[in-house]
């Protein structure tokens, strides 16, 4: 396998996490305690649910 490079620089967590969403990608959830939640970075992208 051969990876390339589709950056001219080193992606923020914000700039990878907007390819990711620009193709479709969904965060999913993870069962806690305190109830099912997103997680990670994406979490910031998510509103909260009250």
């Amino acid at each position: 396998m051969t990876a390339v490079a589709v950056w001219d620089h080193r992606p923020t967590p914000d700039e990878l996490l907007d390819a990711r969403l620009a193709r479709g990608w969904e965060a999913t959830t993870t069962a806690t305690v305190n109830g099912d939640i997103i997680l990670g970075h994406a979490a910031c992208r998510v509103p909260r649910r009250c």
